[in-house]
């Protein structure tokens, strides 16, 4: 990802705006890729000032599958703050967007509109769209028990 990735102009950006990146070499830094673990690499490691985990994705990934990786990452980051706001707005870009990982996003967006509302149908709309646009996916299955009650 050193010659591909993390050179790309947005990458940059995005990293420089919402993180403080960090190179470790796993060889030299067995505890923490433990800690995170990082059981092959390249891995991506989002997590809070506090090193608890939000956000792990392990393996090449070219810029335009990595910028949705970190926009999860950080809305994954903000629900954990109780930012549900900002939450649901990461969320949303990345489940309106075209990213392998927006039926994710569907879901957690439900999970993160609900816990800002505590209003079942604010999860069971997000959940729908999961049915709707990924309806054999393991996302699907794990929401479908809740959308047809």
């Amino acid at each position: 990802m050193g010659a591909v990735t993390y050179p790309d102009p947005k990458v940059i950006e995005e990293l420089n705006a919402h993180f403080v990146p960090v190179k470790l070499e796993s060889a030299g830094n067995a505890e923490i890729s433990r800690k995170m673990n990082v059981r092959w690499l390249p891995g991506l490691v989002v997590c809070d000032a506090d090193e608890r985990l939000a956000h792990l994705q392990i393996g090449f990934l070219p810029p335009a599958d990595l910028l949705p990786e970190l926009t999860f990452g950080r809305a994954i980051l903000a629900m954990g703050a109780k930012r549900y706001d900002e939450a649901d707005r990461l969320f949303g870009a990345v489940a309106e967007s075209d990213a392998e990982r927006a039926a994710d996003a569907w879901y957690w967006r439900g999970i993160s509109r609900y816990r800002q509302t505590k209003d079942v149908a604010s999860y069971k709309e997000c959940w729908k769209k999961v049915l709707e646009k990924w309806p054999s996916s393991q996302t699907a299955r794990k929401v479908s028990w809740m959308v047809k009650a």
